[in-house]
């Protein structure tokens, strides 16, 4: 697989240089100059496929040409030891619940994936290498840093904004020994723009351990993500052999999730179209609508992981279409909602059904709303398990959801601490190199 950066200003490259990178040089994000067309007869069959034997076609087909077959099937095997299931809500309107794995969150499979890829496709010496990885909810550096905890020469330094996440989210991935937790003051888009900025000085620098990011800019931890969708397909014609076209909702933060459904779409996935839903954050959902992209500052909402400003995948996708942008539009609908939109969609759904949604998920849920024509079916995502935020489950629908079972909990319930710094590249660059140091 060769990729190229959506800013085409650097050299081409393999899939394990951008992995072991993370980003271009010229800043841009790295994505294949081309993706592979699953072969029909995979199509034919994938109703009776489990999430493993769906995955395994997904991921040869993407890194086969990388590794053995028997090291593809670890890394599937391994990867993907939970079940995703699809639960219908509401008649022709699922969720998939993508949370099911050890961190419960859909950021499980992309970051055990990458855990896996990276010493098979970009070894390296005694010394150990580092990830950088942002985090607006908890959610990513807890999954970046549980899929690397058993490489022990690899140390995750974990980005998150000063008062943007509850003591307990901190402590989910703070106290994990393979991790430097590091609270930023300022927004989600100042943790990226820091850990992207330390990852060109990175580059520049021929001392130190290697740095890549942790976060979907990283094609590593992107790309494995594709594999939802084809399950999600799957497991929707499983469920009703009559289901007609499929649209899938999408929640949507830095866009990670969305590029991979449209690669998917690319790679033959015959879904109808998606629904990519923004909070008040909606600067893609406006992209759409007017073609004009303008970051602005994220506000903080009840839907913590979609409260991104200046989403960098927006990049990949605007390639991925050759920035057409009514090309994107047949494809992609948007849609925004706000605080009191999201909170009355997961007080309806736990009214209806007694089925708790997490914020994320109840948006992509309500979204679906007005958006299925005659003949379709509705599959919204939910990438977040509601006892990952259960002070805002709880605020809305007046019960606390408990987290599911955390292996060694009492671990994670340790004091943790976390080195406070102002958003500058000087502050984390003392950070990094007191514990490069070390």
């Amino acid at each position: 697989m060769i990729l190229h950066s959506t800013n085409r200003s650097a050299p081409q490259v393999s899939l394990p240089q951008a992995a072991a990178c993370g980003i271009a040089p010229d800043g841009g994000l790295y994505l294949p100059d081309s993706l592979p067309r699953l072969p029909k007869a995979f199509f034919n069959n994938m109703a009776e496929m489990s999430l493993r034997e769906v995955a395994y076609v997904v991921a040869n087909s993407l890194f086969g040409s990388l590794l053995s077959s028997g090291d593809l099937k670890m890394v599937v095997d391994d990867a993907l030891d939970f079940k995703i299931p699809l639960r219908r809500v509401a008649g022709n309107r699922y969720v998939l619940e993508l949370f099911h794995g050890p961190t419960h969150s859909y950021k499980d499979v992309g970051s055990r994936f990458m855990a896996r890829l990276l010493p098979l496709m970009s070894p390296v010496g005694q010394g150990g290498r580092d990830i950088i990885v942002a985090t607006s909810s908890g959610d990513s550096g807890w999954a970046v840093a549980d899929g690397f905890l058993h490489e022990p020469s690899t140390r995750v330094f974990v980005l998150f904004p000063k008062e943007g996440l509850t003591r307990q989210q901190v402590a989910l991935f703070a106290t994990m020994r393979n991790v430097v937790a590091v609270e930023v003051d300022g927004t989600f888009d100042d943790c990226q723009r820091l850990a992207v900025e330390a990852l060109r000085l990175s580059a520049d620098s021929a001392s130190g351990r290697p740095l890549t990011s942790g976060n979907s800019i990283n094609p590593a931890r992107q790309l494995p993500s594709i594999i939802y969708y084809f399950h999600a397909y799957a497991s929707a014609l499983r469920e009703n052999p009559s289901a007609g076209e499929i649209v899938v909702s999408v929640p949507c933060g830095n866009l990670g999730n969305l590029a991979a459904g449209l690669m998917a779409k690319r790679m033959g996935l015959p879904v109808r179209r998606f629904v990519a839903v923004n909070n008040v954050n909606n600067e893609f959902a406006e992209y759409l609508r007017t073609g004009g992209f303008r970051p602005r500052k994220a506000l903080m909402t009840i839907a913590r992981a979609m409260d991104v400003g200046n989403p960098s995948n927006i990049a990949r996708i605007i390639d991925l279409y050759g920035g057409c942008l009514e090309r994107l539009r047949e494809d992609v609908e948007g849609r925004s909602l706000d605080d009191g939109e999201i909170a009355a969609a997961m007080r309806e759904v736990y009214g209806s059904t007694g089925y708790v949604l997490d914020p994320q998920g109840a948006a992509a849920f309500r979204a679906l709303d007005g958006a299925l024509l005659p003949g379709e079916t509705g599959i919204a995502l939910s990438g977040a398990a509601p006892g990952l935020d259960a002070d805002t489950v709880e605020r809305v629908l007046g019960v606390r959801p408990r987290l599911p079972r955390v292996a060694d909990w009492g671990n994670y319930r340790r004091s943790q601490s976390a080195q406070k710094i102002p958003a500058t590249q000087s502050a984390l660059q003392r950070v990094l190199s007191i514990h490069q140091n070390n």
